[in-house]
This record gives structure tokens, sequence and C-alpha cells, in this order.
């Protein structure tokens, strides 16, 4: 048996091995089962918080995803502000100690799991496994990876084969999230001009002869979206560069996240913004490309059932961030803008916490480490936006005997991104017991647009002389 959690925090383990337990099957092995659960106050699990429901967005022009981020002040604010409702709805409906709120940490959750593999042994299944069935086989991606460390850590003795995929940072995470996260988003867009130059007119977005025209290109389109000056100066379409921009930096963290399926899209989607811009035609621009991706901002935010994260998240933080104003985290925001060009979109996955007063005294704050009774193994892309392979790099020495595996791919976790079958094959030996060694490296294989490259990703990045794209302003 393997369970799984694919992240979030606040994502369904029953979907994903519902949706995807057939493939992880197909390269762990047929001897496994797999396993998906929903933590305490997520998904199927009862009792849950449900308090976002009925919450009613502002329809004001400046909080209706009419502001842009970084530049506009109230982008932030209306989050904020939202937070607090949500906040003290789910105190008054989930933050009593017979309620999900205060059972929602990594730790409670790290101790069901315990309880799930107990059960396990003594089911005839367990009893008849050729492995031990009393350590925990668990495949965990995102912030499953901070789970997953936050069990070997409290129970290294019960850890069997353990595989953990796109690494959370567990000092970063319990400190504001955003922490540790985005060092490599700027990179993985840039690598968007290498493929996009490399496939041609395959490509809808190519012109030039380099990626650095490609670059360009896009930089030419990015520069007319200067929500601040249109405010300051009150040009008559400020409200639609505003909209437009904020639609924009979402949509290139999508790209960012899955950029073997979304690169391609994301190409037209510039395209587009090319004509609208030519055209004077944002809004209609800005209303395609939300329905194209999904509506992002505060309105998909608040459709995301967000209490099911921040439980988790903002308890887990000790709720550092409660009571914060917007000019308390103007630090935060700033290190995530100086991080990558679109960095502060990633604000939101911590703004809840500002608002959010359930905690629990069952929090594990490390240390983070130990002697397991199983080696892990710590699965990293070189290219991953959100959970960068520095943060693996950091926890490997941690952990007695732990095991690497290092693809050169971009795109968040390697599960995530699209197959590599270099590294399915490394992941299988490790639960088939057949792994020599403990570092392991897969090479760049067939990418976006079905191109293989020639070199790394980094080596290509700095040839297109868009290794640093901060550099480039």
């Amino acid at each position: 048996m393997i369970l799984v959690n694919p992240g979030g925090p606040g994502a369904s383990g029953v979907e994903l091995a519902w949706h995807n337990g057939t493939t992880i099957q197909g390269v762990a092995g047929s001897n496994y089962d797999i396993v998906g659960f929903d933590p305490r106050g997520v998904g199927l699990s009862e009792p849950r918080p449900n308090c976002s429901a009925g919450i009613l967005l502002p329809h004001s022009e400046a909080l209706s995803r009419r502001d842009a981020p970084r530049f506009i002040d109230k982008y932030y604010q209306q989050f904020i502000d939202f937070s607090k409702e949500l906040g003290e709805r789910c105190q008054e409906q989930a933050g009593a100690d017979t309620e999900a709120g205060p059972h929602m940490t990594s730790a409670v959750t790290a101790r069901d799991m315990l309880s799930i593999v107990d059960a396990f042994v003594v089911t005839p299944d367990g009893e008849r496994t050729a492995l031990n069935s009393s350590l925990l086989n668990y495949y965990g991606i995102s912030y499953g990876t901070f789970l997953g460390q936050t069990f070997a850590s409290m129970f290294p003795n019960r850890v069997g084969h353990f595989a953990i995929d796109g690494h959370v940072s567990p000092e970063g995470f319990q400190s504001n999230f955003t922490s540790n996260s985005i060092n490599h988003l700027d990179g993985v867009l840039g690598a968007f001009f290498v493929y996009c130059h490399a496939a041609g007119p395959a490509c809808s977005y190519y012109t030039g002869n380099t990626a650095m025209d490609i670059f360009k290109r896009w930089n030419a389109s990015f520069s007319q979206l200067d929500a601040l000056t249109a405010e300051a100066e009150g040009w008559s379409n400020a409200t639609e560069i505003a909209l437009a921009l904020e639609t924009f930096k979402y949509t290139t963290l999508d790209a960012g996240v899955a950029p073997l399926s979304v690169f391609g899209k994301i190409a037209d989607t510039f395209v587009d913004l090319d004509d609208a811009l030519a055209s004077n035609a944002l809004a209609a621009w800005t209303e395609k490309t939300n329905v194209a991706y999904g509506f992002k901002g505060l309105e998909g935010y608040a459709r995301s059932n967000p209490e099911q994260s921040l439980g988790v998240t903002c308890s887990d933080q000790g709720n550092a961030l409660y009571g914060k104003s917007l000019e308390d985290i103007q630090p935060l925001i700033s290190a995530l803008h100086d991080q990558s060009i679109v960095g502060e979109i990633w604000t939101s996955a911590m703004l809840g916490c500002l608002g959010w007063p359930i905690r629990s005294n069952n929090v594990f704050r490390g240390p983070y480490g130990g002697n397991t009774s199983y080696p892990l193994l710590f699965i990293s892309n070189t290219f991953d936006p959100t959970t960068p392979i520095e943060n693996a790099i950091a926890s490997i020495p941690k952990y007695t005997n732990a095991r690497s595996l290092t693809v050169d791919n971009m795109g968040h976790s390697v599960a995530g991104s699209g197959p590599n079958f270099c590294a399915y094959g490394v992941i299988r030996s490790y639960f088939q017991d057949t792994m020599c060694g403990k570092e392991h490296y897969c090479p760049l294989e067939v990418g976006p647009f079905g191109i293989l490259l020639n070199g790394t990703i980094q080596e290509n990045l700095e040839a297109a002389g868009l290794s640093n794209l901060r550099g480039l302003y």
C-alpha cells in the first residue's frame, strides 16, 4: 500500500488516487495498492469547514478583479478584507474543539496516517504482504513533501518507501509559506522563449531570429500594461489595463506550473494580447483569457474553498500572520517581486492567514530529520517554479542515507510536469528495491512543442541571454 497526498494544502488525496492512481501504480509497481485519503477538514472528510459559501464579494470597481497586483495596494487589501470575514465565519462554524478547525495541522494528519497503517497491518492484505506492512509507504507532492517530512521526523521508525516530489521548505512553510518558493519561476518563463524559438512557426508567438527576439516582443506588450502610471495619470483605460495585468500575470504563473501542457496555449494567448493592444480591445482579451484559464484573483480564490487550505497552512505557522496589516507584510511582497517579474501573484498563497483566527495546540515545529527505517527519496525538477530544488538539497542531509533524484525539467513537481521516462524508471527502482547508489540524475527529455533541446535547460537559457530576466529590466 502507498498512501498519496497531492499537496495544496487542501487538495484531495481521494481524487488523486481516483484519477491518477493507475499511473502512480504503473510507475511504482503493480505489487502496490494506491490509497488516497482526505486529511481532516479537507475534501470528503467530515466535519469540514465550509465558511466561504455565501460571502458576497464587493461589486465596486476597485474590488472586482479591477486592480493590478503589486502596483495597487487595493489588490492585496481586498484579499485581506475577504480573509477577515472568512476567518470570522470559520471561527463560528468550525473553531470549536469538536469541529475540524483546530485539528487540521500536519502533525494531526501525520498521526492519522500512522493510524491508517496500523489499521492496514491487521487486515488480510497487511498480514500477507511481502513487505513490512507496519511501515508507511508514501508518495507526496508539493505540500505533501512537507507532510511527508513531518511524518518522517515524528515517526522515523515507521518510514517505508517514502518518495517526496516538489519540495516545500519546512522552515519557509512555517514562517510565511512564500519563502523559498518561486526562485525559478523566471527561469521557466525564460524557457518559454527558448522553446518557442526552437519550435519555429509551430509556436504561434515565434518571431525574429533568436529567443531574445521573442522575449523582446513579449516585453513590448508587458510594458504597456503599466497600471501604476495609468492610475496615477487618470488614463481612460486604466481599469482595463489593471485587469489585464492581473490576468496576464496569473496566466503566466499557470504556464510556469505546467509548461508541457500550457506553453502552446499561452503562446496563442500572447498573440491575442498583441492584437488586443493594437486594437484597444484589452477588456475583450481579459474576458476571453479568464474564461480559457479559469477566473483567478479574488473571485477564483473565493470559489476554491480556501478555508480547507488555510486551516492547514495558518495553523502550521502558529497563526504568525494573524492580525497583520498590509503594511506589515510589505517586505514579503517586495521579496516576491524581487524573485520574479510576476512574483507578487504568489502573495495570494498567504494573505488569507492574516484573517485566520483558529488556533491549534498540536503543531510540530521540528527538528526535521532523523534516522529513518528506510531511506527517503527526494525528487526534484531543476526548474520547479514554486518548490525549488534548493529546498530538497537543504533537507537531504538531515535524513540518514536519504537518496535523491534530480530531473532536468521544468514545471511543478516531476509527477505534475509531464512524463520523464528516465525518472519513472528511477522511481520504480526505488519502490522495487533495485536502486543502486544515493544520487540519481535524469537528463532533459522531449518538452513543449515536441522539442528536445540540446544541453540542459540552464545551458540553453544562458546561451539565449535569458538566464536572468530580472537583469533585463
